[in-house]
């Protein structure tokens, strides 16, 4: 046995450093990581831009036909105000340059949100600069990114996380502009931000509590309004809309509970953990192994939540219970989502590139590093590692689909539009999906 009063003794015993644990500029620094990842992984998508979905028959058709005249007209729903106003800023450029000005500009407003975390206001959460950056950097690498990062489709899925990481930042800091347009932006394009709005509700009660300014706690209450007032609008839209309401309310409620259960287990107990083949492997073993590994994780899960300090870690924990609400949403308000693989038992690797898989993962990796940098630094670190390593298998984003030369796409839409009185339908991706197309008004007789 080791001597307690050797140097050896007190070398292992010493807490690993690092390094990075204060950076001067940690905010760009993850920016930077972040946007160059995203752009390795984007290669093919750049070299062969093309479009994805609502991006051509929604955004762009729109932009074209009705310019800033678009910007509330709602889809599917909902207001996507900041979607219509980029693709009405991009249709001004020449239209041979939409589908790669709409590639960077994507690319850079994914990599800016995700860089949020690695903000000096998240250091209360997870103290080390250089932990919180890799984390921004995992981000990336969640499943589900291949379909939610580069489209306009989807970036209402990337705001709604960015309204979650200004709601983690340090009390001790006020709101600021930058977060400000945050909020606005996700509140009239993500309609599903107002689930955050009971975390601004809870920070402006803690503020109080502390005895803090009355304007930092009406800043607070504000911040909640503006997720909460266009969400108003929204359901109103949606009931307008027609778009029928899925049946999971109407489930039983022993396959509802074990829906949810499931769906949990996966999204944050099970695979920020132990990844993809770890989770199907997890789904094949007995029902005691099961809760056996479910229970040993979640109890790691809370010794590590007990050391955050109780603040932090109120808003931590109920971020990710309203993140979490975003899936039952879903399942409410899109026909059929609730059967969707990604959801439940997690057994069918087709499902990881879809949007559905990054739904609460953001929310539950920052749960686990917050957990594992109470006890060393370097396990939340080998996480975040261990997340980017288990996505090497999917290293590169391939092209949204056959349609992968813009070129031709946009020589018909410009000769159309300058044709009087033509139409025209322009193959994009996936297959199916066509931005309609019409031509000037004819000249009067």
């Amino acid at each position: 046995m080791a001597d307690s009063s050797s140097p050896w003794w007190h070398s292992l015993r010493r807490p690993m450093d690092l390094g990075g644990a204060c950076l001067r500029a940690p905010y760009v620094t993850a920016l930077l990581a972040c946007f160059a990842v995203l752009t390795l992984r984007s290669h093919e998508r750049i070299a062969h831009a093309h479009l994805w979905a609502e991006d051509g028959p929604v955004f762009l058709a729109d932009a074209l036909a009705h310019g800033l005249g678009a910007t509330f007209k709602p889809y599917a729903g909902y207001l996507h105000i900041v979607p219509r106003l980029l693709a009405w800023g991009l249709s001004r450029l020449p239209i041979e340059a939409f589908a790669l000005g709409l590639a960077w500009v994507l690319l850079a407003i994914n990599a800016a949100v995700f860089a949020l975390i690695a903000r000096v206001r998240c250091r209360w959460l997870v103290p080390h600069d250089g932990v919180r950056v890799l984390l921004a950097v995992a981000f990336c690498f969640l499943p589900g990114t291949w379909e939610v990062m580069g489209n306009l489709a989807n970036l209402h899925s990337v705001l709604f996380y960015g309204v979650m990481l200004v709601a983690l930042q340090d009390l001790e800091r006020p709101l600021g502009i930058s977060d400000a347009a945050l909020l606005l932006a996700a509140a009239t394009s993500a309609g599903e931000g107002v689930l955050m709005a009971p975390v601004f509700f809870l920070r402006g009660l803690l503020r109080w509590r502390d005895g803090q300014p009355l304007r930092s706690v009406l800043w607070e209450g504000l911040a909640a309004a503006v997720l909460a007032v266009p969400a108003g609008v929204n359901m109103v839209l949606f009931r307008q809309s027609g778009m029928a309401a899925a049946d999971f309310t109407a489930w039983p409620l022993p396959r509802m509970a074990e829906h949810l259960w499931n769906t949990f287990s996966v999204r944050f107990v099970l695979y920020p953990v132990i990844g993809e083949a770890g989770t199907r492997s997890y789904f094949h073993r007995s029902l005691v192994v099961r809760l056996a590994i479910a229970v040993g994780f979640i109890a790691v899960l809370v010794l590590g939540l007990r050391r955050v300090p109780a603040r932090p870690r109120a808003l931590l924990l109920s971020a990710c219970a309203c993140a979490f609400l975003l899936i039952p949403l879903t399942w409410y308000v899109r026909a059929g989502a609730a059967e969707h693989p990604s959801f439940g038992v997690f057994s069918n690797p087709i499902v990881m590139p879809g949007r559905y898989m990054l739904f609460a993962f953001p929310a539950a990796l920052i749960l686990w590093v917050a957990a594992l940098t109470r006890f060393r630094a370097v396990l939340g670190a080998a996480l975040c590692v261990c997340v980017v390593g288990l996505a090497f298998s999917r290293w590169t984003f391939e092209p949204w689909g056959p349609e992968q030369d813009w070129t031709p796409a946009a020589r018909i839409i410009r000769a159309t539009r300058e044709t009087p009185g033509a139409q025209a339908e322009v193959p994009i991706n996936p297959p199916g999906w066509r931005v309609p197309v019409h031509g000037a008004p004819p000249p009067a007789p």
